[in-house]
């Protein structure tokens, strides 16, 4: 696996432009925050090193522990000299085995590899994005199906993704889908959110954490209601919304099927009768038609409140929240599919989590550099690894005492 720099670039990976490690934060700053697992005696690899090979196999699309090992074993002395491995007394530099990989993620602090994973990604992601306009960030859980066994249930995971680019800016585990409302403040605690516009589903939307979303970080929600709030739900179902014109429409088609959404507002300020939902400014009403080929046209209706006031916000960035929200699902199922997490048998320790958030890292990176295509841009990657140093903020280097 030579890093050849003259290679010719394929389509994909010019999309991302000219790749200027100077212009990326170095994934090496971030990573040595993460303690060490291991003892001290018997160590070859420090710890950055193995997470950095295991990063830029990621960005190669690896899907497995087994994957990791092998972009490291293929990986040529330049490579592994870039990315911190060190060469032995007797000349040569080895990356680390696969059991030595699998130990490390199975003891590693996976918090601690979280916090620095999602600091680097949203240090990439305030560089990129456009300063104008709030941040709207969606926030979702995931199970990691393929990590049960017969002696423990799956893993799940919730996390805070931006909308558009969907880079992950907090990510935890919560042990089942039913927990994800009381780890809701926990996994945002630490991020500075103010002005900060969050989505949710109607099972996050419970009344403590949106007070607590409001009154303590100063941010913004938009909630979809459904009849696990009865009351607001059926408040907001009361409404005269057979007055109201419709304010904004939009449509598209893809995958088979056809789509279009109509939305209308109504203020709900506690003057004019309020609605049993904390500081919620306005109500939603969002009406969707789909009909996939071949198939009957289905129809829905999603109520939504949202703190936002109308003269904050407009009809058509309220419409674009709540289709934002799926940018989640949309990684989820990048994830799924070009990385094949939900068929990864990994189960052991921290390995699951640590593994699903390099995906995180890789998905987050290349969105950032604007990639539309993960799966093509990874395999273009793989054929030129040294790609992958120079997107983790690192300048390869030259080795010319073998590997």
């Amino acid at each position: 696996m030579s890093a050849v720099s003259s290679s010719p670039i394929p389509s994909v990976l010019a999309k991302l432009g000219p790749l200027n490690p100077d212009d990326a934060a170095d994934l090496r700053v971030f990573l040595e925050t993460v303690p060490d697992p291991r003892s001290r005696r018997g160590r070859w690899y420090s710890l950055t090193s193995i997470l950095l090979i295991c990063a830029a196999a990621a960005l190669s699309g690896a899907k497995t522990i087994d994957e990791l090992a092998e972009w490291g074993a293929r990986a040529d002395a330049g490579l592994l000299t870039g990315l911190g491995v060190r060469r032995h007394l007797l000349n040569w530099r080895h990356a680390p085995s696969r059991s030595a990989i699998g130990r490390v993620l199975d003891r590693l602090d996976a918090d601690a590899l979280d916090a620095a994973v999602s600091a680097w990604l949203a240090r990439r992601h305030a560089d990129t994005a456009a300063p104008a306009g709030r941040r709207v960030i969606a926030v979702d859980g995931k199970a990691l199906r393929g990590s049960a066994r017969l002696d423990q249930s799956r893993r799940h995971l919730l996390s805070a993704v931006t909308h558009g680019l969907a880079v992950t800016l907090a990510q935890a585990e919560v042990g089942s889908k039913t927990n994800e409302t009381r780890h809701f403040q926990s996994l945002l605690a630490p991020l500075d959110l103010d002005g900060d516009v969050l989505t949710f589903d109607a099972l996050h939307s419970v009344k403590a954490n949106v007070t607590w979303l409001v009154e303590t970080k100063n941010a913004h929600y938009v909630a979809v209601i459904k009849p696990n709030q009865p009351t607001a739900w059926t408040q907001l179902d009361g409404l005269a919304w057979n007055a109201v014109k419709v304010q904004h429409t939009a449509s598209n088609k893809g995958h088979g099927r056809r789509e279009s959404r109509s939305i209308k507002t109504l203020a709900i300020a506690d003057n004019l009768g309020g609605i049993a939902f904390p500081y919620a400014k306005l109500a939603i009403r969002v009406h969707r038609r789909r009909k996939a080929t071949g198939m009957k046209e289905t129809r829905e209706t999603v109520y939504a409140v949202t703190s936002l006031d109308a003269h904050e916000t407009k009809p058509a960035d309220l419409s674009s929240h709540l289709r934002g929200h799926w940018t989640v699902e949309a990684q989820h199922h990048i994830r799924d599919r070009t990385f094949a997490e939900d068929a990864s048998t990994v189960h052991s320790g921290n390995a699951p989590r640590a593994m699903a958030t390099f995906r995180n890292l890789a998905v987050g990176a290349l969105k950032t550099l604007g990639a539309t295509n993960i799966a093509k841009t990874t395999r273009a990657i793989r054929d030129q690894p040294e790609r992958a140093l120079l997107i983790l903020g690192i300048t390869p280097k030259h080795d010319l005492n073998g590997t």
